[in-house]
């Protein structure tokens, strides 16, 4: 489980800091019971909050840790006069179909509402979500693509190894269609986690089993706190620059529909690890289609056809293939780095202009 959630909104937000000269304390979900203890008498000029979906919605599954009271959240608050919510998934618009296919999506919006009160500031990465937020809550709210760690985009790319795309993620019912489509099953298939059975994953699952979840509720626990946030840092990063590598070993790297109403992390992961991104054109968002030129920086589709034609004019043009990657690696250098979305927040924040991504 070291890799599902991307790394650069993840402990990747300390490279963002580090860059910005913010001083900073970090604290993981797992030991948030303990979040006082591990503050003692600090206090802050904000407070982040990352990610308000994640941590109160998919973290309730003992496979991933622990989730966040109210009370809890209430005692962060008195640390900062400012606490910024981050939603890295969509919170407002969801079709009928599906929310049945993932009933805790119905939960989301009175989840995030239930906390908006202790917040002073909100970052939304679905654009749809940044005026319903404002609207229903007061609070400003600033809509931010997903980052990439700058250090970790790749210069020199090895040719693939591969002579087909490949796509990472949860195989719902939706993207079985596609997986399974005949003008697709010969250039297009699933990349599974390079991380399995490795020793990292082992150690990090270990970290998150049940027993030692248990364990460290216990004040007693607090001294190995930053064994373990520097154990978890290690980790995620040796699994992150194994994941952008195991992205190099196909001609591109595919971002299929899925229910958040912007581009995923995928889409910035495979244009740092240096291969073309084809995607699906997320409908009814202006400003995320406007992130990268189609043609030039990313390729969209809609239909099998339009895909399985992108694919091909890859695996048959290598020239075209490379314009593609250096165009976005580009655009990413530019615009969508951890250190530039950190300096970003925190000029919103101060003077309450919204940065610009073009």
């Amino acid at each position: 489980m070291a890799r599902p959630w991307s790394y650069n909104v993840h402990v990747g937000w300390e490279v963002g800091f580090h860059a910005n000269n913010v001083q900073f304390l970090t604290i993981l979900t797992p030991w948030i019971s303990l979040a006082k203890e591990i503050v003692g008498e600090q206090r802050f000029d904000q407070v982040w909050i990352n990610d308000l979906l994640w941590i109160n919605d998919l973290l309730i599954s003992p496979r991933h840790g622990g989730d966040i009271s109210e009370a809890q959240l209430a005692m962060l608050a008195t640390l900062a006069p400012v606490r910024v919510g981050l939603l890295t998934e969509s919170v407002y618009d969801y079709t009928d179909q599906e929310m049945a296919v993932h009933p805790h999506l119905q939960r989301r919006q009175a989840v995030v509402e239930k906390f908006l009160p202790y917040l002073t500031h909100v970052v939304a990465y679905d654009e749809a979500d940044v005026a319903k937020v404002e609207y229903g809550s007061g609070l400003p709210c600033m809509w931010s693509p997903s980052p990439v760690v700058g250090s970790l985009i790749h210069e020199d790319v090895p040719p693939p190894t591969y002579n087909q795309a490949f796509f990472s993620g949860g195989v719902h019912h939706g993207r079985q269609m596609w997986l399974k489509h005949p003008l697709l099953q010969q250039h297009f298939s699933r990349l599974s986690s390079p991380d399995q059975g490795t020793l990292y994953a082992q150690v990090f699952d270990c970290l998150h089993s049940r027993p030692v979840r248990c364990l460290i509720q216990n004040p007693l626990a607090l001294p190995f706190y930053y064994v373990y946030l520097n154990a978890v840092r290690r980790i995620r990063k040796r699994s992150y620059i194994r994941w952008l590598r195991g992205l190099q070993l196909g001609v591109a790297v595919v971002n299929l529909p899925h229910f958040v109403k912007s581009y995923t992390p995928r889409v910035i992961e495979g244009m740092a690890a240096g291969r073309p991104v084809l995607s699906w054109e997320i409908p009814n968002r202006p400003r995320n289609k406007a992130l990268f030129e189609d043609g030039k920086e990313i390729l969209l589709f809609n239909t099998p056809d339009e895909l399985a034609a992108h694919i091909q004019r890859l695996q048959s043009d290598a020239l075209f293939a490379q314009q593609i990657t250096e165009n976005a690696r580009r655009r990413i250098r530019k615009f969508h780095t951890t250190d530039k979305r950190v300096q970003q927040i925190l000029k919103w924040i101060q003077t309450g202009k919204e940065p610009i991504y073009q």
